[in-house]
């Protein structure tokens, strides 16, 4: 079932290259992501880009028990700031 995950409020380059965006993924009940998985990007001028899940991590401390999202061989111009995740 495709649902929004987040709306990019903020991205940051990690080494790698790795691009993840915040805020992270709240998982619902039954769902679990894995690398590779699909996503579809909404950008906020109207594209779209259909991508794949490079990296998920869990972050400490994680008050929210969010994933934090990472993708491989995308820049912070290809996931600008108001771009809907997807999951398809």
């Amino acid at each position: 079932m495709n649902r929004l995950l987040l709306i990019v409020a903020d991205t940051f380059l990690l080494p790698g290259p790795e691009l993840a965006v915040l805020p992270g993924i709240d998982e619902q009940p039954g769902e679990r992501f894995r690398i590779g998985d699909p996503l579809l990007l909404k950008r906020p001028d109207g594209s779209e880009l259909a991508t794949t899940i490079g990296n998920l991590s869990i972050p400490n401390p994680n008050p929210r028990s969010e994933w934090l999202l990472g993708f491989t061989n995308l820049s912070k111009d290809d996931v600008p700031i108001g771009t809907e995740v997807w999951s398809v």
